[in-house]
């Protein structure tokens, strides 16, 4: 019997990547991978497409038995800033069309996330469940999601979606990170003899937050991709034990051995902080013989303002999820410090 072979479109970005990971681990699946970006995907193979030309994706993928496509792909965008609608939507119709009417695709996977419930508008009922009203704010999953029921209508293949909130993995090199981000704002303040301030509002260190570790987002959705049940479903992926960050910042200042600084009452503070430390920072790389980089592009520093600015509880549901079948979770202090080890070891902080 052929094997399975999965389409990965943003293979070579921080989700398609620990999908990759984690199928290249398993019986049964082959990969390739899409991506704009040049080069190999090392132990599968790469073609770079522009999703954006839908003769492109055709002439690609010509003669490819394709049974599933893991769509991880997005336009790309600051940190904080809209995505836009028409683009990321024509990028999904563009890898559709080259694909959908192919009789051997069993399923589409896409990751979206808890922007689908307007978390970053403002407040709105937590815990988030699938089958919460849309938010009045615009967002491109709306129309992907619209676009891939309709397109699958008729056909033998069927659609999961996946929705995790602030993505945490153990990579050296990937700057959308705040484990990797607050690792290197701790340790430049720290260098500084200052205290672990909190880089944003009072309000902001009472709310409840949450993360989804990558590892666990591939295997729950390799089950997605598996299980009947899950054919044309949502599921909200996160690690389960959503924490305050007046909570779990004590303990990243313990972890650092540091005072606990309190909440800075401004925002968009860390987009000026490579501008402020580039200095400090460059003679701790010397000093503590880190891997080189640059204080401004080692991490996304607007990203860090986006992620800390939510003044109210961000929680997602995984009762859904569980009932279903997927049952695993992941403790999220333990992540962290177990991230920051994985920094030290690696020579990116001290």
């Amino acid at each position: 019997m052929d094997q399975n072979l999965v389409l990965i479109a943003g293979a070579t970005g921080q989700i398609g990547a620990s999908i990759a990971r984690h199928l290249l681990g398993r019986d049964g699946w082959n990969l390739l991978g899409l991506s704009r970006r040049t080069g190999s995907g090392g132990s599968f193979a790469m073609l770079p497409v522009d999703l954006l030309d839908a003769e492109e994706c055709r002439n690609r993928l010509q003669g490819r038995r394709i049974t599933h496509l893991v769509y991880a792909a997005r336009y790309d965008h600051a940190g904080g800033q809209p995505e836009s609608i028409d683009i990321n939507l024509q990028m999904l119709s563009s890898l559709l069309a080259a694909i959908e009417s192919r009789p051997e695709l069993r399923h589409i996977h896409m990751v979206h996330g808890t922007k689908y419930y307007g978390h970053n508008a403002g407040p709105r009922p937590v815990p988030y469940r699938e089958d919460a009203p849309r938010a009045q704010s615009p967002v491109f999953y709306y129309a992907q999601q619209d676009l891939l029921a309709r397109r699958q209508r008729g056909r033998a293949w069927g659609w999961s979606i996946s929705r995790p909130h602030t993505f945490c993995d153990l990579a050296l090199d990937e700057p959308r990170s705040i484990t990797l981000l607050v690792a290197v704002y701790a340790s430049i303040l720290k260098e500084r003899g200052l205290p672990l301030q909190f880089p944003g509002t009072g309000h902001a260190f009472a709310a409840r937050t949450q993360f989804t570790w990558l590892p666990m987002l591939a295997r729950a959705i390799e089950w997605m991709m598996s299980s009947p049940d899950c054919t044309n479903q949502a599921f909200n992926v996160v690690n389960g034990d959503a924490v305050r960050w007046s909570t779990l910042w004590p303990a990243i200042a313990d972890y650092f051995d540091m005072d606990c600084g309190e909440p800075i009452t401004s925002s968009g503070v860390l987009s000026h902080f490579p501008e402020i430390n580039a200095g400090i920072w460059d003679h701790m790389v010397s000093v503590y013989g880190l891997r080189p980089s640059e204080l401004a592009s080692v991490v996304q520093w607007p990203y860090g303002d986006y992620a800390f600015s939510p003044e109210w509880d961000v929680v997602s549901s995984m009762e859904k999820a569980r009932a279903y079948g997927f049952t695993e979770s992941v403790d999220t202090m333990q992540m962290w410090r177990n991230s920051f080890d994985f920094y030290r070891t690696h020579k990116i902080i001290p």
